[in-house]
């Protein structure tokens, strides 16, 4: 759970590397491919710094990878040595789904700054299933205003939970220093 938005950012670190290394890569084979004889040297000056533009995006790229698996993969081993791997993906997709739920959108343009501050709250939202629990967390913001908003939405976000995993027994919503915390268990 608290490596969550790290994992999707390093994630999305990667690809952006992966996708600006295979464009280099296609500038490096039309570079090379290009016979004219009045640009040979530019294009063996070009290609050289692109190569090394590459190889350091492949680097970085690998490094990227390096820690996003080593952030991942305790949690991984964790999950098979004394859950289920598959409620890893129960939990993504639940942390997905209440965000979208969660979300509001203005009806007013006075309105949209504030619901903006809202729906960047919200978005901290995050749902951890395991076997024989799930646990809910919201991060309460500093504002009044936005607090008392995510505060005021408590029963429709259990409501919520509750519906999706109706084989879990939930308790009440409670605040637990800066978030909102919805502990449930298995029903047997």
């Amino acid at each position: 759970m608290r490596t969550f938005r790290l994992n999707g950012y390093l994630l999305l670190i990667s690809v952006l590397l992966f996708v600006a290394d295979f464009g280099f890569k296609l500038i490096g084979i039309f570079l090379q491919g290009q016979e004219n004889g009045n640009m040979v040297k530019y294009n063996q000056f070009l290609n050289k710094y692109v190569v090394i533009v590459q190889h350091g995006l492949q680097h970085v790229l690998i490094v990227s990878i390096l820690i996003t698996l080593a952030i991942i993969l305790p949690e991984v081993i964790t999950r098979v040595l004394k859950d289920s791997v598959i409620n890893i993906g129960k939990s993504i997709w639940l942390t997905f789904r209440i965000r979208k739920f969660l979300q509001m959108r203005a009806t007013y343009e006075e309105e949209e700054n504030v619901i903006f501050r809202y729906n960047k709250a919200v978005n901290k939202a995050i749902v951890d299933v395991r076997n024989d629990s799930v646990v809910f967390m919201v991060k309460l913001p500093n504002e009044f205003g936005i607090h008392g908003m995510i505060s005021d939405n408590k029963d429709a976000m259990r409501d919520e939970i509750a519906n999706r995993l109706t084989e879990y027994s939930f308790s009440n919503i409670e605040r637990v220093k800066s978030y909102l915390r919805l502990d449930g268990t298995r029903i047997r």
